[in-house]
């Protein structure tokens, strides 16, 4: 037991003279491998990008009325993306004045030759300006030397002032208009109530309303002597709606009857051709009994005396045509 314990103190010191002499190497390579992993971090972040890569500079010409309360440090935005601040305003010798601004890299490709500036106030009437930059179509820009001219936007006061003069402008030649028909209404009355006019006389003059009485007496009782013309007139016509049925009857049997005037027709050709031969022997035998009745008004046993009858006056049967 005494061995074992003298054996087991001689190795302790050696593995922790080990474990001592290690720590600094272990320790340095944990510093190391976290710093790898922050560079990692950040390289993946692009916040070293954004270290590396410098902010391009653009020139906003400002309005000739001045600045319109733009300020260092104002945002500038581009399609509602905040893309820079505004670092410097200078005054240009030849005259005017422009202001100098910080724009995001990643934002510059949206900034072009045909893109518009315009200062607006952030909550319309009121806060802070801001530049706002629209996004372009055109040509890109050189970002050596940028530059882009910015206008005021539309005051709302003004706007609103406009629109009240408007408003007024439209509303006055109204209310002109209203004031002359009312006092034209006025004088209108005025004079009815004097008796001018026709009008007039017949609300003030008693004579004119008793007329007009005995005028609507006469033409109750014209309208009453009307009533059996109009009873008679709803007879005549009932009977021409019974003419017009009785009308839409024979158009129906017609309409019926139509499909049946070809075979008619041809019947009637048929028969019509056929009338100059039964004519012909209608003829022949008109004759033939004419000769007969006359040999037979010869005989003397019919009375006859053997002499030629007088010649008949009737038209002869030959020229008997259809």
């Amino acid at each position: 037991m005494a061995q074992g314990r003298t054996m087991g103190q001689t190795a302790d010191p050696s593995r922790q003279l080990v474990r001592v002499r290690y720590a600094d190497e272990w320790v340095g390579l944990l510093v190391l491998v976290s710093l790898a992993i922050c560079f990692a971090a950040i390289v993946e972040a692009g916040v070293l990008r954004d270290w590396l890569t410098p902010a391009g500079q653009l020139q906003i010409v400002l309005p000739d009325v001045g600045v319109s309360g733009l300020a260092i440090g104002d945002d500038i935005e581009v399609v509602g993306i905040h893309a820079g601040t505004i670092r410097r305003i200078r005054i240009n010798p030849s005259g005017g004045m422009y202001a100098i601004a910080d724009i995001d890299p990643q934002l510059e490709t949206y900034i072009r030759r045909d893109s518009t500036a315009t200062i607006r106030r952030r909550f319309v009437v009121a806060g802070a300006d801001y530049v706002d930059i629209t996004r372009g179509t055109g040509e890109p820009m050189d970002w050596h030397y940028a530059v882009i001219t910015a206008q005021n936007a539309p005051n709302p006061a003004d706007m609103i002032t406009q629109t009240f003069a408007d408003i007024r402008a439209r509303i006055l030649p109204v209310l002109d208009s209203s004031q002359h028909m009312m006092s034209m209404l006025d004088a209108t009355i005025t004079d009815l109530h004097a008796g001018k006019g026709t009008v007039g006389q017949l609300m003030t003059n008693d004579a004119l309303i008793r007329q007009a009485d005995q005028l609507v007496e006469s033409l109750n009782a014209a309208v009453a002597q009307l009533t059996p013309i109009e009873h008679q007139l709803s007879g005549v016509m009932t009977k021409a709606d019974g003419g017009m049925a009785n009308m839409r009857a024979v158009t129906a049997d017609l309409r019926k009857a139509s499909p049946r005037l070809p075979e008619i027709t041809r019947n009637l050709q048929e028969t019509s051709s056929e009338l100059p031969a039964l004519l012909t022997q209608a003829q022949i035998t008109a004759t033939s009994l004419q000769k007969l009745t006359d040999q037979l008004r010869g005989l003397w046993l019919l009375g006859g005396g053997g002499t030629a009858q007088p010649p008949q006056r009737r038209l002869p049967a030959e020229r008997i045509q259809p």
